[in-house]
């Protein structure tokens, strides 16, 4: 059963999927942004490189240059630190921004599987394979291990035998459509908890021809009950959570905008240093 068809529309009204797509399209643009100033960083160390060469080149002509190839390596093995640092970093991020989401549709699903009936010849688990509609698992899958095998084909004592696939790779692109994924597995849930209202409506008319339903009627609503907070609370913290990321996003460009800025091209050079030495304007005269 793909998801069972009356609708609580005040559930659904609560699914701001264009607010959730927009919130991603910022954080997108910033870590965008964010790859620029990753070049940027890649060039400056690239010409603290080629100017050691000068450096070097001008002292085995005979020129005292001081002090200044401790400096620029310095600086140079600095801005390598920071360059592998961010590069790292945005990689972990965008990990973890898949994977708590990933979990978090997991929930959503769990919550719909535990009333949704499962169709015959099929599994939980192939329903479930079903509603994340072909996205790359998270974790990723275990795959066997090249190094837990010799070269004669033994096992490697200590090694563990499987791995996680570590060719799998996640980007923006594949969180904006686990989002549409998660958006689309609410309004499964927002289906699946307005069809209460008929089962309800049901046993109720039932009890009143005589028909003895025990608790069902207050089992059914509290089991919606439960259902709707729920749903509510996944709302809550999906707004929440993306909110949290596009801050946070928002820092770490921040951050390497600054580190970013310390060496600059000739132009921008130029430009500074006839920005400092205009004279302010005197209009009093």
């Amino acid at each position: 059963m793909t998801a069972i068809k009356p609708s609580d529309s005040a559930l659904r009204d609560q699914i701001d999927a264009d607010g959730y797509n927009s919130t991603l399209n910022i954080v997108n643009s910033k870590y965008a942004e964010m790859d620029k100033y990753i070049g940027n960083l890649e060039s400056d160390v690239m010409s603290i490189k080629d100017f050691e060469k000068d450096v070097l080149a001008d002292q085995a002509r005979g020129y005292d240059v001081g002090t200044s190839l401790d400096t620029l390596g310095f600086q140079k093995d600095s801005l390598q630190i920071d360059l592998d640092f961010f590069k790292h970093m945005k990689d972990v991020y965008i990990k973890k921004l898949y994977g708590d989401l990933y979990k978090y549709c997991d929930s959503i699903i769990e919550s719909a599987l535990s009333i949704e009936e499962i169709p015959e010849n099929s599994t939980r688990e192939k329903v479930k394979e079903r509603k994340f509609r072909n996205m790359t698992p998270y974790p990723p899958k275990m795959i066997p291990n090249p190094s837990a095998i010799d070269s004669e084909g033994n096992e490697v004592e200590g090694v563990a035998k499987e791995i996680m696939d570590p060719f799998v790779k996640y980007d923006m692109n594949e969180i904006f459509a686990l989002i549409n994924c998660t958006t689309s597995n609410l309004r499964e849930l927002a289906e699946d908890i307005g069809s209460f209202e008929d089962k309800i409506g049901r046993a109720k008319e039932r009890e009143k021809r005589g028909f003895n339903v025990g608790n069902l009627i207050m089992n059914l609503e509290g089991q919606k009950q439960k259902l709707t907070l729920e749903f509510t609370s996944y709302i809550s913290r999906l707004s929440k959570f993306l909110e949290q990321n596009k801050n946070f996003s928002d820092r770490c460009l921040n951050r390497i905008k600054l580190i970013s800025s310390e060496i600059v091209t000739s132009e921008e050079a130029a430009e500074n240093e006839s920005t400092e030495n205009t004279e302010p304007v005197d209009e009093t005269n």
